[in-house]
């Protein structure tokens, strides 16, 4: 039989010692199809010294090949670092041998080196095989028949990646467990599931007088968790959504149930759900279900992009989704659960974190999957991949693809010395001329540092080229190859021509449309290998780790922006501030409606100059600018500045807004006092406003809500030996019954009274409405935070506090 299927989770098990591959797929009618390949082996290279490959072989037939079950050994072509090698491949039956083979042959005296034998059996397939998880493919096989959770199993004969652009919507479900801790225990009271096919239930034990729809009363914990995994068998989803479940929901699930003696069976097969090392995580993994943690992936890839610095589900959910969790304070759920009132509130509250969970990941998923077929690696593990490894898998694949042998991981030691080398100079931020100014143009190079690889050839094999010795580095001992192209610049130059084509062509349909959404995930995730490349390749840990090849690109860049802010000086134009790859100019003599012109007429001048696809755009003019000076200092502080547009819109840097160490009435009266300058001009009146907020805050009128400060636990509660304020908070918590766990957001207010702030710090609802401090709150938040904007203008806070004589302000309102 042919059929067309899309991959979703791709795995291994032993026949006979002999490696077979899982893929779980669905077809073209949403049926879950099992497909097995006995035909693929596992294999890694070995390079022998010079002249030492017949040697190396005949020690392996004699030695290795019968106790291992070698299957193959011959001398292939391979490239490595831009030089042609043949190292020995080592073809075998048992996946698990491929370390202890490779632990005898690497202490032969004969052999250089070994490659490839970290590389998983399942990722080895993706490889070879060039296929794309989340992607289709077409199977010749036979029908056989299986004991798993599928609707049929296909032995395959032949596998093969095709063009299809019919789109399967997998099976989703989204859970999530409430847990009371009573008489030091922990409790699990509840577990609300709900999926993209319309079921939804909560399943608790507590059997009220009162029926509820949706919910399922068993008599205890066990009666949960069993229950629990006979809704997945029954639901049968094909991917599992969790929020934060790699570090809570699986793992106080797993030890609840090695406790109650329950196999947590909720994969496809009869096995229980595990816990496998990613890097730093230990991630919950089940066979033939896909369990995607939300958290990793906002916390790794989204979050450096997104406003809020907590990352609750509610934050984030805000955020990207527009709308968040239902209000129900800690005490309140327990409260409802010890006294058995209000349990339909606990219920619906329960029911509100699944449902957020599964609109979280419909919105996010699209964007995994799209990483996943670029990089070819599974969703699994691509939503809890870090930058690096995002484009180290890219990079890989392409290798593969081309004949290149991929370089070995670096091992601790290595890592260790790649880390105390001498820091390199990153990008270029000038002094900004502190003070209001207004008419501001700003432009960016588009995507400088990824277009300076392509563009010098920037790459690992490239460097220190005998025939390019010419062609230096500016301010560096160091020249690249400008003849024969580099593996990195190569496959670098593809990814932004597809998504500069892909920009252009998003323009031609409207942003809500499912073309538009389709294709933006796709740049989206062009953007993030590009923009990743140059971090990459001076990353400790990488494969093809090239210190000398980051710090080229940054002195590239700094040559550029330099190049650019010169250029502009010698037209008479005013550089305001410049940053990496930015650049903040005006014309303060010049007042006139076509300005923006003048500057686009220089911008298309400065791109004929510049080499290769080096590009600098124009990004938006400004009506002002405010750029602050440092504390105690006369020169303007580097990228700490806040632009207002022509609508009133306002774009914010380096300011107290986008720091979560600040509460909300920290950061919104500086927010405030930022617009009132740049948009009304008015210093008066931004002085009026701290004062009034001032004297809120004194006479005990400020909404505690305003003041609470947020910190992130970023270990285990153990594992502190600072006792700050929000791990001090954390232990009181934990002392009342609060469950404490690693990456949580920790509320607290600093109140009155004697001692450290550490000591004055209380979880929120632990705080009385006129209990917090004042003094700290004026002193170590709003003010400090006004005077961030204010100082600019030469304002002390004694103007503030003590009401003095005004300095006058025209002169900082520069060009107005």
């Amino acid at each position: 039989m042919i059929e067309k299927l899309v991959i979703l989770d791709i795995d291994y098990f032993l026949d006979n010692d002999s490696g077979v591959i899982r893929l779980f797929c669905k077809n073209e009618k949403g049926k879950s199809v099992l497909v097995l390949d006995h035909t693929f082996l596992p294999y890694f290279y070995v390079l022998p010294k010079k002249d030492e490959n017949k040697h190396i072989i005949d020690k392996i037939n004699r030695d290795v090949k019968k106790q291992f079950g070698i299957k193959k050994i011959e001398i292939v072509d391979k490239e490595f670092y831009g030089k042609k090698i043949k190292p020995i491949k080592v073809t075998i039956e048992n996946p698990r041998d491929v370390d202890n083979i490779r632990d005898v042959l690497k202490n032969w005296d004969g052999v250089e080196d070994e490659y490839e034998y970290s590389i998983s059996f399942p990722y080895r397939f993706v490889l070879d095989k060039q296929i794309e998880p989340m992607s289709w493919i077409e199977i010749k096989g036979k029908k056989i028949k299986t004991n798993l959770q599928v609707d049929y199993c296909i032995k395959s004969e032949l596998i093969k990646k095709i063009n299809q652009s019919f789109d399967v919507n997998p099976k989703i479900l989204a859970f999530d467990i409430e847990i009371v801790e009573e008489k030091n225990m922990e409790q699990i009271i509840m577990i609300s599931l709900v999926s993209n096919n319309n079921f939804k239930t909560v399943i608790t034990t507590h059997n009220s007088n009162k029926k509820l729809n949706n919910v399922i009363y068993v008599n205890n914990e066990k009666e949960i968790i069993e229950k629990f995994i006979e809704i997945i068998k029954k639901e049968d989803p094909d991917f599992i959504l969790t929020y934060n479940g790699d570090r809570f929901d699986f793992k106080k699930l797993k030890e609840k149930s090695e406790k109650l003696k329950i196999k947590l069976t909720l994969g496809k097969d009869k096995e229980p759900l595990k816990f496998i090392r990613k890097g730093r995580l230990s991630a919950a993994s089940i066979n033939g279900r896909v369990h995607i943690d939300l958290y990793n992936f906002v916390d790794h890839i989204l979050s450096s992009s997104m406003k809020t610095e907590v990352l609750t589900l509610d934050a984030v959910s805000k955020e990207l989704l527009g709308v968040g969790k239902k209000e129900l304070k800690w005490k309140d759920i327990y409260s409802a659960w010890k006294y058995k009132e209000n349990l339909n509130e606990l219920i619906e509250y329960s029911f509100k974190d699944s449902e957020l969970t599964l609109m979280l990941g419909e919105y996010l998923l699209p964007q995994i999957f799209s990483l996943s077929r670029l990089i070819f690696s599974l969703p699994f593990d691509v939503s809890r991949y870090y930058y690096s490894q995002l484009v180290e898998n890219f990079f890989s694949q392409k290798a593969v693809q081309n004949g290149i042998l991929l370089p070995n991981r670096p091992k601790y030691e290595e890592i260790e010395e790649r880390k105390e080398s001498l820091p390199y100079i990153g990008g270029i931020v000038t002094e900004p001329q502190r003070g209001i100014h207004s008419n501001i143009i700003v432009f960016d190079f588009k995507s400088l540092y990824p277009t300076i690889i392509v563009t010098h050839n920037i790459s690992p094999e490239t460097l220190s080229c005998e025939c390019c010795k010419d062609n230096k580095v500016p301010n560096l001992n160091y020249n690249f190859c400008s003849k024969k192209k580099g593996f990195i610049p190569l496959f670098l130059n593809n990814i932004i021509k597809k998504r500069f084509e892909i920009k252009e062509k998003m323009k031609k349909f409207q942003k809500n449309s499912v073309e538009y959404k389709k294709i933006d995930n796709y740049q989206y995730s062009l953007k993030i290998i590009s923009n990743a490349a140059y971090g990459y390749l001076g990353y400790a840990g990488a494969r093809w780790f090239c210190r000398e090849c980051a710090e080229s690109v940054a002195s590239y860049g700094r040559y550029y922006i330099t190049k650019v802010i010169n250029d502009a000086k010698s037209n008479g134009f005013n550089v305001i501030y410049s940053d990496t790859d930015s650049c903040f100019i005006n014309l303060p003599e010049i007042k006139t409606d076509n300005i923006k012109d003048i500057f686009i007429k220089w911008l298309d001048k400065i791109n004929k100059s510049l080499p290769g696809i080096i590009e600098l755009e124009f990004r938006d003019i400004y009506a002002g600018g405010i750029f602050v000076s440092k504390s105690g200092e006369e020169r303007g502080a580097k990228k700490r500045y806040a632009l207002i547009d022509y609508k009133g819109n306002m774009e914010i840097r380096g300011f107290e807004t986008v720091r979560r160490d600040w509460c909300d009435l920290a950061k919104n009266i500086q927010h405030e006092v930022l617009r009132i300058i740049l948009q009304e001009k008015n210093s008066n009146k931004a002085i009026d406003l701290v004062r009034e907020t001032i004297s809120k805050i004194k006479s005990g009128k400020i909404d505690k809500n305003d003041i609470i400060i947020y910190t992130q636990l970023t270990m285990p509660l153990s594992s502190y030996k600072q006792m700050g304020p929000h791990v001090k908070v954390a232990l009181s918590m934990k002392k009342k019954g609060h469950l404490i766990s690693e990456g949580m957001i920790i509320q607290y207010i600093i109140t009155k009274g004697k001692g450290s702030i550490s000591d004055r710090a209380k979880y929120i609802e632990d705080v009385k409405d006129n209990e917090y401090d004042p003094e700290y709150y004026i002193n170590n938040q709003v003010l400090p935070a006004a005077m961030r904007v204010l100082r600019a203008l030469e304002l002390t806070e004694d103007v503030i506090l003590k009401g003095l004589a005004q300095p006058k302000l025209d002169s900082w309102f520069k060009n107005s």
